[in-house]
């Protein structure tokens, strides 16, 4: 196994300038880092992260637990925290909870077998006792969700000012009914998402609603239009993340309905391949990369000891209007 020593030796440089080359210390050149990344890349070295852990007295683990990671969102979402936490020196273990709550009560009970020094969960549902336990034991920040009955850390995002902006969009373009396919009101999310959008809607003159309490995955979208499809069907819908969207289009097709032409729609979450539709899909975007940064620094904060009383923070939110949502013909 290549050493730091070996690496030192190439160079000719001292051991102590390597090992803060590759911790990324502030204090040494940028040329000098690339070249000893260089090096260590030739001669194979690789960071002994048992050796490391030891030396600072942590597992340099972070227990990373989303919702669903078929979910693009999660996956988006996990991809910024495990290169935000690399960075910082720890590595990942990720888990998945498939919105469900026993599941992921499980997975974080793995997870702390294993001695991670914090934890970043996307709780799915109603938090079992156990799951309300477990959190006590390490650095715990929700992210996207709250968690009900926990006092820790977390980071959502705001959509008052998007979710306002469609409501007023709708109006504009003649929409006098909108269906919202929120999603389980057992989530922090899926509660608030459907209250903000029903009252920004009323403040926009809009009162024909339906609202509709579906999970926040593929199969929920399909069965909540084949309730909306039962009653008369409104001028659009709006959707509560992007896997609901998914399974609403393709229910829609189903029934030959033309998502931007027969029927308006829009949702939250950007998704690349809502971009990529024809037409493409009104979105309230979510700033995924500011909220993975947020929470990756709250939780290391208080790895690091920092105390204090429980902190909110949002990232921020647009709306981003595209075909789908276009003018109703008079």
């Amino acid at each position: 196994m290549t050493t730091i020593r070996q690496i030192a030796e190439k160079l000719g440089v001292n051991v102590s300038t390597v090992s803060r080359s590759l911790n990324d210390s502030p204090t040494i050149p940028e040329s000098t880092k690339e070249r000893v990344r260089q090096m260590a890349d030739q001669l194979g070295y690789r960071k002994d992260v048992r050796a490391a852990s030891m030396r600072v007295g942590k597992s340099l683990l972070i227990g990373v637990v989303v919702g669903d990671i078929v979910n693009p969102f999660f996956a988006e979402l996990a991809d910024r925290i495990e290169r935000q936490t690399r960075a910082k020196g720890y590595q990942i273990m990720l888990g998945n909870g498939g919105e469900e709550p026993h599941a992921q009560t499980d997975v974080v009970a793995t997870m702390l077998s294993q001695n991670i020094d914090g934890l970043l969960l996307t709780p799915a549902g109603k938090p079992t006792s156990k799951l309300l336990s477990y959190i006590q034991e390490v650095p715990t920040v929700a992210v996207d969700r709250k968690i009900a009955g926990a006092e820790i850390d977390s980071v959502g995002c705001d959509f008052s000012q998007a979710v306002a902006q469609l409501a007023a969009h709708f109006a504009g373009n003649g929409y006098k009914s909108v269906a919202v396919l929120s999603g389980p009101e057992s989530t922090s999310t899926g509660d608030l998402r459907q209250k903000m959008v029903r009252a920004a809607l009323a403040d926009a003159g809009i009162t024909e609603v339906q609202a509709y309490s579906t999970p926040f995955q593929e199969a929920g979208g399909d069965a909540a239009i084949k309730q909306v499809l039962a009653k008369k069907a409104p001028d659009a819908l709006v959707c509560a993340s992007g896997v609901i969207t998914l399974g609403a289009m393709l229910a829609l097709k189903a029934n030959g309905i033309r998502p931007g032409v027969d029927i308006g729609i829009a949702t939250f979450d950007r998704l690349n391949w809502l971009e990529a539709m024809t037409p493409p899909v009104t979105m309230i975007d979510t700033d995924i990369t500011e909220m993975a940064d947020l929470a990756v620094t709250l939780l290391l904060e208080r790895i690091a000891g920092k105390s204090g009383k429980p902190v909110e923070k949002n990232a921020t939110a647009k709306l981003l209007v595209r075909d789908s949502t276009p003018k109703l013909a008079k």
